[in-house]
């Protein structure tokens, strides 16, 4: 991250983040914002910002000028998901829940990535026997790897809070009251009206709770007189909010989020060899056109209820035949230029980023792509053959763990496909691939 983009993450913190700020004006001496509430901007911390060199406030508008104004506002807007003039883009019901969701769980996602690699790694030590299950470095390092999507809850109740301009830590008591031993998985009774949801790996009614009492906290932090804000609003909201969650959203979440994962099992159970070819074939296509957001938002649930996904599965062989496939363009290429592409593509795609193969060598090449679209139908079509799931997230060659079935360990399959992938890529690129002489000549 550069000092800008930090800069910028402290700036909108400070000036009561992100749903906080209406417009951005770009004026000749300064950045001007308008925001919803100015109580929630601390003036004085954004004076202490580098790049900051004074920030002033008129009523619900806050003039900051900065070094590098251009370059702030630009980064700006792209962080908000603005437009160019400084407003709100108008985004479609799918692109806005994407963007939400988006915004919920991304924060968490390092957690769940690390951890999920610490218990694939783990699978791997118990099957060669090199770690005993009943040790405590074992029960340590797993409680490590499991805790992120035992508490889940908690997590995201606290980024989805901060989403809704909710204080974070109601969000994440939230959670914790869903995972509370008393309530998650029992029996409760309201006046007659029984309630039995289990609410530990889940993340769906969390969300939903907070995102659905978020409103009536706002309204109270501006309504309720001084000396009750510090406690009245989250004292009411959670007293109003969690009885109606229990009995009313977590239930209907809980369903919801079943009848999902289901759907997707079924397509994936239907014929799971089908279903990896169609997914190996367009995962290329998925990425070019920005889609991840919206898959991940949907196949995650399979994540987090502990099925496995065979999608992003099948996404971690693609990304290694992308790998290798660039690789193969690096060694057989005579242009300088590609050459100087090829190779950073093939490290880039191998710790699972496949953006600069697909836009610095795959666009330009017809061939070269439908190549590994097809390459991308065979991993996925093995992937589906052979059973595989992800069972948490984690990408490149540091996906291959995230693999590991924990019952059944089944590190030949996941191993052997990834180096099948890869070597795919390789080497039918190295033998099919061939150098635009026009554009060859140009360079």
């Amino acid at each position: 991250m550069n000092e800008n983009s930090t800069s910028i993450n402290m700036m909108l913190d400070f000036l009561g983040g992100k749903t906080n700020i209406r417009q951005i004006a770009d004026l000749d001496a300064c950045l001007q914002f308008t925001v919803k509430d100015e109580q929630k901007v601390e003036l004085d911390k954004l004076q202490l910002i580098r790049g900051i060199n004074d920030a002033k406030s008129d009523l619900k508008t806050i003039q900051i000028k900065l070094d590098n104004k251009d370059e702030f506002f630009k980064e700006l807007i792209e962080t908000l998901k603005f437009s160019e003039d400084g407003h709100p883009k108008k985004q479609g019901v799918i692109e806005a829940v994407t963007n939400f969701i988006g915004d919920v769980i991304m924060p968490v996602l390092p957690l769940i990535t690390f951890c999920g690699i610490l218990k694939g790694l783990l699978v791997m030590a118990l099957a060669m026997h090199i770690i005993n299950p009943h040790g405590g470095l074992y029960i340590t390092l797993y409680a490590i790897g499991d805790s992120v999507f035992y508490f889940l809850p908690v997590f995201l109740g606290y980024t989805t809070a901060k989403r809704m301009g909710v204080t974070p830590f109601v969000g994440a008591l939230v959670g914790t009251i869903l995972i509370y031993p008393t309530i998650t998985d029992k029996h409760l009774n309201f006046f007659g009206i029984v309630s039995q949801s289990k609410y530990t790996s889940s993340f769906l009614p969390v969300i939903l709770i907070v995102f659905l009492m978020a409103p009536l906290y706002i309204w109270l932090q501006h309504k309720l007189p001084q000396v009750l804000k510090g406690f009245g609003p989250g004292l009411i909201t959670l007293s109003i909010a969690m009885p109606i969650g229990l009995v009313i959203v977590g239930p209907a979440s809980n369903l919801l989020a079943d009848a999902l994962g289901f759907a997707i099992r079924w397509f994936y159970d239907l014929n799971p060899i089908i279903a990896g070819i169609v997914i190996g074939a367009t995962w290329i296509y998925i990425t070019l056109y920005g889609l991840f957001g919206i898959v991940i938002s949907v196949v995650v649930i399979n994540i987090f209820n502990g099925t496995g996904d065979l999608t992003l599965a099948v996404s971690i062989f693609v990304t290694l035949a992308c790998a290798g496939s660039a690789l193969g363009v690096g060694l057989k290429t005579k242009a300088q230029q590609k050459r100087d592409v090829a190779y950073p593509a093939a490290v880039s795609a191998i710790f699972g980023v496949i953006q600069p193969a697909i836009y610095g060598l795959f666009i330009e090449d017809k061939k070269l792509m439908r190549l590994n679209v097809l390459i991308g139908a065979v991993v996925g079509g093995l992937a589906g053959l052979l059973g595989i799931r992800k069972y948490a997230m984690g990408s490149g060659i540091f996906g291959l763990p995230t693999m590991l079935n924990q019952v059944h360990p089944n590190i030949l399959q996941v191993f052997g496909l990834g180096i099948v992938s890869f070597a795919l890529g390789f080497v039918v690129t190295l033998v099919l691939f061939r150098d635009n002489e026009k554009k060859n000549n140009e360079v």
